[in-house]
């Protein structure tokens, strides 16, 4: 990869790997010079080559030394010679595992783990100790962060008070468990402590600034920290971010084909693609990030990005194939097999799903993508509970009061394609025609493979009126874009409460299509017709579109298209049935990102729209309305959205004020 203006890297040939790497320990000891013959200067000579053998990487040499001169060195200094060791097993054990991808790619961190429980059980518990024990809480943080286990490495590391030193290597790891367990800002912390530690070059009190195996370098902590600002949403502090990495790197006329900075400057136009789309310029994102596959067609992480990107747009065919094709160049590329196995669970391919989470197992439990992946497909697999409750005040001609709320409750899915569920509907209302209480209960299936989507119930309602009745609904996606849907209900749900409390029934029926392209636009057009058994025939037909109109980060507005029209066979009825209506409504979205914290987050929206209204025999009329939302999302795919309203519409030409209350839970178990 080349950086921007960078120099060509053809016809050039790299010379040999030039590994960076910190200054040199001191020679290691082959003979150890005699205290007796040298005094107290070769006892220091010694002590100076023992340990920076051992903090350059030959600890084990380091400690037969140390252990052959207990004249000169102490139970305290073997102590710390023995935790160097262990700390050198923990950093290879971690580029082992990096480099792996067997079920046994962890046995070097667990065999560095297990000598650092031997040796902390084995040390006195006296003052003089206390250092190594942090130390070895440092070492037990990077270890458990390295295999994925992010609770216990949090835990090592709380454990080190906070006027302890604190290897950068630890800090890093802390804040890639804090960003692991969704927790940005404490992630935050800890990665602006190892940046301001790093940068310091300041030696580090517990390797004297000798590092063994996979250095973390100050590239790898900023790119930490831009994620944690932006699981937050602190698009600005993320900017900054980006542009002290660009200030950190050599002027790209100063690169050579060989150097790290090539890499550096790949990374560093990636995020800025990423931020672009996290700040809501997407197509500009994309094409920053279309333009880093043009000159690095092979990179698995550009390619990764860009279908990571493609896939928070809806887009999850585009996705899928992109998935696919960094697979086929990178076939042992772990993010890429993730995200193919979050579309396929989009995309409804559940089985190659299934053959993912099974290829995976328990290997790769440190790897965020994986973690991602897991996450949605354990939702996937859970039974489920979903309720959605409203409530009504005020517009008479359809009631005075009321009250509803519409449960599912779904099964595991059964061969990966089918789930059961049952179904309860209950409606309150209070009219000038009496009280209403109406539940319907059902049970039936649901079969969902690709783009087919089928659902079928049986159902029964209650009370004088209660009739045995069965509804379903097919749905298709054509593509990332366009749907049909199609539904039936021979005892329907949707009459006016004012038709039930005088006894009469329906059944319904609707076909439409809709355009969806992520959240910045979509359109739909409808036609529902009902048969009442009064016999009265109810049409209507609408249509209706959003746009996005203003985009900043954390906020946007959209702005919606609504036009409709009904028509009834019978007016004379003791619902509300005009014989012909026409409406136009316009409105504006508001929306809010209020707080993030990883997966967790709170949107605000606010609606507004007006609009005229028309019906026959009536006339013309405005009518607007107002509604306030909130929508969070919590751990493990929980959903919570809230809302109040207010609104004024005509009916047989009076205008009525109605006020409005809304909440959806869905839960995942």
């Amino acid at each position: 990869m080349e950086p921007d203006s960078a120099p060509s890297t053809s016809g050039q040939q790299e010379p040999a790997a030039q590994a960076p790497a910190p200054a040199s320990p001191p020679a290691p000891v082959t003979t150890p010079p005699s205290a007796n013959t040298g005094g107290p200067q070769a006892a220091s000579a010694l002590r100076t080559e023992v340990f920076g053998l051992a903090t350059g990487g030959g600890a084990i040499q380091a400690l037969e030394e140390a252990k052959a001169r207990p004249d000169i060195f102490t139970p305290v200094d073997i102590a710390q010679l023995e935790e160097l060791s262990i700390r050198q097993q923990v950093r290879g054990g971690r580029d082992k595992a990096r480099a792996m991808t067997s079920p046994d790619r962890f046995d070097g961190i667990d065999t560095a783990l297990k000598a650092a429980d031997k040796l902390d059980a084995s040390l006195p518990n006296t003052p003089e100790y206390q250092q190594i024990r942090y130390a070895l809480a440092g070492d037990r943080t990077v270890a458990y962060a390295g295999r994925g286990e992010m609770e216990k490495a949090i835990s090592s590391y709380e454990s080190i008070p906070a006027n302890q030193p604190v290897s950068v290597e630890t800090l890093a790891s802390a804040g890639e468990a804090y960003s692991y367990l969704n927790e940005p800002a404490k992630a935050e912390v800890a990665y602006l402590k190892a940046i301001q530690q790093e940068t310091a070059a300041s030696a580090d009190p517990a390797t004297r600034g000798y590092q063994y195996g996979t250095r973390t370098r100050p590239i790898d902590l900023r790119e930490g920290l831009f994620y944690a600002y932006t699981d937050q949403n602190k698009y600005v502090q993320a900017g900054k971010v980006l542009d002290d990495i660009a200030a950190s790197l050599p002027p790209p006329n100063q690169v050579r084909p060989w150097d790290l900075a090539n890499d550096d400057y790949l990374r560093l136009n990636r995020l800025r693609g990423q931020y672009l789309i996290y700040v809501g310029q997407t197509d500009a994102g994309l094409a920053e990030l279309d333009r880093l596959k043009q000159q690095v067609p092979f990179s698995a992480e550009v390619r990764n990005a860009e279908a990571d990107a493609e896939l928070g747009k809806g887009r999850n065919r585009l996705a899928k194939d992109m998935y696919v094709a960094a697979l086929n160049d990178h076939p042992d590329n772990i993010e890429a097999l993730a995200g193919l196995g979050r579309t396929s669970l989009n995309t409804g391919d559940y089985r190659n799903a299934t053959q993912i989470n099974a290829a995976f197992d328990d290997t790769f439990p440190e790897n965020g993508s994986v973690r991602n992946f897991k996450r949605d497909y354990n939702a996937w697999r859970a039974p489920t509970f979903s309720t959605t409750l409203n409530a009504e005040h005020g517009a008479a001609a359809i009631a005075d009061e009321e009250f509803g709320a519409d449960t599912y409750v779904y099964s595991p899915p059964i061969y990966d394609f089918w789930r059961i569920f049952a179904h309860n509907y209950y409606l309150w209302a209070l009219t000038d025609l009496g009280r209403l209480q109406r539940i319907r209960n059902g049970v039936g299936g649901d079969f969902r493979q690709g783009p087919l989507t089928v659902q079928a119930e049986v159902s029964r309602s209650t009370g004088p009126d209660g009739r045995t009745g069965g509804n379903g609904e097919v749905e298709y996606a054509f593509n990332d874009f366009f749907k049909a849907t199609a539904n039936f209900d021979s005892d329907s749900n949707e009459l006016p409460s004012k038709a039930y409390v005088s006894h009469i029934f329906g059944r319904t029926g609707q076909v439409g299509f809709s355009y969806t392209d992520g959240d910045r636009r979509t359109a739909d057009i409808g036609y529902t017709v009902g048969r009442y058994s009064d016999e009265n025939f109810h049409q209507e037909i609408s249509a209706g579109g959003s746009q996005r109109l203003w985009t900043l980060p954390n906020q946007q507005i959209n702005g919606t298209l609504r036009i409709g029209t009904s028509s009834n066979t019978l007016t004379n009825t003791p619902y509300f049935s005009p014989s012909r209506d026409y409406s136009g409504e316009l409105g504006i979205v508001h929306q809010w990102s209020v707080w993030r914290s990883g997966e967790r987050s709170l949107l605000q929206r606010f609606y507004i729209s007006g609009g005229a209204y028309n019906q026959r025999g009536f006339g013309t009329s405005g009518f607007w309305a107002a509604r306030i939302e909130h929508a969070w999302t919590f751990s493990h795919d929980i959903t919570l959205t809230y809302g109040i309203g207010v609104g004024r519409h005509a009916y047989d030409g009076e205008q009525e004020l109605s006020e409005t209350a809304y909440a959806l839970v869905t839960v995942p178990f």
